[in-house]
């Protein structure tokens, strides 16, 4: 069983408790996971607290090279780090290298920033005096991380924390625990101090409630749903402490008249298929201009029904397993509601019968704008297709939602690009692409798909907070 890791070492969880982790492809048994208590998350923080103190006293400079250490080890075994992800989690294996390789891009940029981020200084009304703007770290941080992107999005939360000064305590999901605690081992064989990250395993709503409401925690940063936003945002009230939250996404993709039509199905497919449909910013509901609507959906049906599903293991794979038989039931049921109230399926629409947790890459036609399956978020490999007339119309439909995280536009028209881009009210706005979510940008989401962002400038100045000093030499 995975023990926790506090303060530099592996240790067993106070509460003899466990949770048993699952291969999504096939169900067998990888292995178990402690089931944290409230002991192990004071542990925990207790650590990080007097970790930060002396973190924070470092030079930044030297702080980031410390860290950069991390990126080394990730290169000497990414392909390890890359099996293992692939096994707890379902995705090809090209796709988890690249998840790796991401994150040692990331590491690197981050780093970074710590030469190129800077305070200010201003001018005032008063004679004889500077004012000065400095950064300074935020404190202790908590990071609840997701089970469809860990490895990355664990660098997201841990190294602009560390860079900044800040430690943090890590809670993986209890689905991919074993690609987080990898990174541990790793972490000690840096010069990172002990203490500046802490893992603790468990249910969300135990360990993330704890580390949510705990008063020595200054930030507290999830990945997740918005039902599980909601829960972190309610319980850091208490404490009026930070939140990032980034959330659930309903994605538009909006293909105008004016598209490269097959450029647009080859990214749609692309982004929709990525991780089996299991990414926030996949795109969750399609709207087609009228002159374009058939070629479009015959092409679309087309790339989607070549599509192959199955063992992540087998190279010829293009689109591995759903994570659970709970989520696989859920996206069964969606179709399965939508069909009922009078949608069509143009292929796919059905569990593929395995022993793993496998769903037919799905087109639907015929769906209302206020039908569930374009109001809430599918998250697996479905595309449903609606049409509109105008690009008002497109606008209106696509901003039509409670999420607001990202969008896509197919047009050759740079006027058609810029109105896009300017009007909708959606965090990122992908032109002629799938999402990239460069970690030179700013993820961030509006509405109920988040507060606060990641990556570039902005996402590092999460971790930081800011004192002003007045300084009068008369």
């Amino acid at each position: 069983m995975l023990k926790q890791f506090i303060n530099g070492e592996f240790v067993e969880s106070n509460s003899k408790e466990a949770i048993e982790v699952l291969n999504p492809a096939d169900n067998s048994r990888i292995g178990e996971v402690a089931k944290g208590d409230e002991q192990d998350v004071d542990q925990a923080v207790a650590g990080a607290v007097k970790a930060q103190k002396k973190w924070a006293q470092v030079n930044r400079v030297k702080r980031a090279a410390i860290v950069l250490q991390l990126a080394d080890q990730l290169a000497e075994n990414k392909e390890e780090i890359a099996k293992i992800y692939q096994q707890e989690q379902g995705k090809v294996y090209s796709a988890a290298l690249g998840e790796v390789e991401g994150s040692i891009n990331y590491i690197k940029y981050m780093t970074g920033l710590a030469q190129s981020d800077k305070g200010e200084v201003l001018q005032n009304q008063v004679d004889h005096e500077t004012i000065m703007l400095i950064k300074k770290p935020i404190g202790v941080t908590a990071g609840i991380i997701p089970w469809n992107a860990p490895i990355f999005i664990l660098m997201r939360k841990m190294i602009p924390a560390l860079v900044t000064g800040c430690s943090i305590v890590v809670k993986p999901s209890g689905e991919t625990p074993f690609g987080t605690f990898k990174i541990a081992e790793l972490i000690q064989k840096t010069d990172i101090p002990a203490g500046l990250v802490q893992i603790i395993s468990g249910p969300g709503s135990t360990i993330g409630n704890l580390l949510s409401k705990n008063d020595k925690i200054s930030l507290v940063s999830i990945t997740g749903s918005t039902r599980a936003g909601k829960s972190v945002m309610e319980a850091a009230a208490n404490n009026v402490k930070k939140v990032n939250l980034e959330l659930g996404g309903k994605a538009p993709a909006i293909v105008t008249n004016k598209a490269d039509i097959d450029k647009a199905v080859k990214y749609i497919v692309m982004a929709r298929i990525k991780n089996s449909g299991q990414v926030c910013t996949c795109p969750e509901r399609i709207y087609v201009q009228s002159g374009v609507y058939d070629e479009f959906v015959k092409k679309v049906t087309d790339a989607m029904s070549k599509v192959v599903a199955g063992d992540p293991t087998n190279e010829n794979t293009d689109m591995g397993p759903i994570i659970n038989q709970t989520q696989l039931q859920s996206i069964n049921q969606k179709v399965k509601d939508a069909v009922a109230a009078g949608a069509k399926v143009l292929t796919g629409g059905h569990i593929i019968e395995s022993d793993g947790n496998f769903f037919e890459p799905t087109v639907i036609v015929n769906v209302d704008d206020d039908s569930p399956i374009m109001r809430d978020e599918i998250f697996g490999p479905v595309l449903p297709i609606a049409k509109f007339e105008t690009v008002d119309e497109a606008i209106d439909k696509a901003n039509d939602s409670p999420y607001g995280l990202s969008s896509y536009v197919y047009t050759e028209d740079l006027k058609e690009s810029m109105e896009f881009s300017n009007r909708l009210d959606i965090g990122e706005v992908y032109v002629n692409c799938e999402a990239e979510e460069a970690i030179t940008g700013y993820h961030a989401g509006w509405r109920q798909s988040g507060l606060g962002g990641a990556d570039g400038q902005h996402g590092f100045d999460e971790y930081q907070n800011t004192t002003v000093s007045y300084l009068r030499y008369e």
